[in-house]
């Protein structure tokens, strides 16, 4: 009977030292909310649907705790925020934040709810679970469950609209050669290359455009212009409903919003150039206008085949690239084009620094930067 106590015994310690040494942890990645505009409220986060979501909500009961805690695995930089309060700010690729169960109810509303916000820079949900005790990361990310889905790098969510916007910028590839053939803009290193003679060494290109050159110009820039919006733009006036998945279900609505965006740039286009010939009469210098209309030409081409190549690149990529980074990168690209399109002018004409700039600020700045508020507000 000793030694049947002695077996009793050993059984109940080694399973009350289990208890204590394997944790608890449940995957909880179908319970994060994102915030819609449209409704006002929030929604289920579908990957499917919600390609880039900034901030994560997840909204929980302490009460059905059941005296668990939660933890999460966040990006670098990524915070995390308890009913509106920052708790903590990743240091470190895959950093961990843990929350206990008594540091849950110390932060409890009064109604017992808790609200998470997690701001990420990577536009994907972070991984979360309901555990009991701190888990390290490699024992989160030894489960079954996580294993399944992450991969060394990440994929691109597979849509409709990435399947549209995929065909609209082959199409734009295609007519943007097609323009180019047909209208005799140069499209060699050489040729390109030259563009930049104005701002280098203040050199006027002699060689004037044609009204066909001129359509076809127009035309490409329109065509790169709506690919841009629609994979990139991010303005809260408009751009957000065009280009945005729910709006694009199906060809016609993206025929639709594709058309609808080329009519905008073309519109912005048209006042452009109304605004450098009226200001150029008005300072009584037609060759500014000229000259302005040439440099603009030049480099604005070069900046079209660019973003041309970005675009058609980004939307045969598989693979996740920052929508921030690109949005900016293009936003501020734009912006440095008007100063490059200034000094090359500035070098060519002979008039006074201050009207210069004046005029440059109605032609070329502030038109500029109202488009890249529009692009990336």
């Amino acid at each position: 009977m000793r030694y049947f106590y002695h077996i009793i015994f050993s059984f109940i310690t080694f399973f009350a030292l289990q208890s204590k040494v394997l944790a608890i942890e449940f995957p909880i990645q179908d319970k994060w909310l994102i915030y819609e505009s449209k409704v006002n409220g929030f929604v289920p986060y579908i990957p499917e649907e919600h390609s880039f979501v900034k901030n994560f909500y997840l909204l929980l009961d302490v009460k059905n705790l059941n005296g668990l805690g939660v933890e999460f695995i966040i990006p670098q930089n990524a915070a995390v925020f308890v009913n509106n309060q920052l708790q903590d700010i990743s240091k470190k690729e895959n950093g961990l934040v843990y929350f206990s169960n008594e540091e849950l109810k110390a932060q409890q509303k009064v109604t017992g709810e808790l609200l998470f916000v997690v701001n990420t820079v990577d536009g994907n949900a972070p991984q979360s679970f309901f555990v009991d005790k701190r888990i390290p990361l490699s024992q989160l990310m030894s489960s079954s469950l996580i294993k399944s889905g992450v991969h060394k790098e990440k994929k691109r969510f597979h849509s409709d609209f990435r399947e549209m916007l995929l065909m609209w910028s082959l199409i734009v590839f295609a007519f943007v050669g097609l323009s180019a053939k047909v209208g005799g803009l140069k499209t060699g290193a050489n040729s390109l290359m030259r563009s930049f003679e104005g701002v280098t060494m203040g050199r006027a290109d002699s060689t004037k455009m044609n009204t066909l050159q001129l359509i076809m110009f127009i035309f490409s820039f329109t065509l790169v212009g709506s690919l841009a919006l629609m994979l990139f733009g991010n303005g809260e006036i408009w751009l957000s409903q065009v280009n945005s998945a729910e709006l694009n279900k199906d060809v016609s609505a993206f025929a639709f919003n594709i058309l609808y965006v080329m009519i905008a740039i073309l519109a912005f286009v048209a006042f452009r150039l109304i605004i450098i010939y009226f200001l150029g009469n008005i300072f009584s210098n037609t060759n500014i206008p000229s000259i302005h209309g040439a440099e603009f030409y030049k480099l604005t081409w070069v900046y079209v085949l660019f973003y041309m190549i970005i675009c058609v690149f980004w939307t045969l990529n598989p693979f996740y690239i920052s929508w921030e980074f690109m949005r900016l990168f293009l936003g501020i690209g734009f912006l440095a084009k008007s100063f490059l399109v200034y000094i090359a002018v500035s070098k060519q004409v002979n008039f006074r620094n201050n009207y210069l700039f004046s005029y440059f600020c109605a032609t070329e700045f502030l038109p500029s930067l109202l488009a890249v508020k529009v692009f990336i507000s």
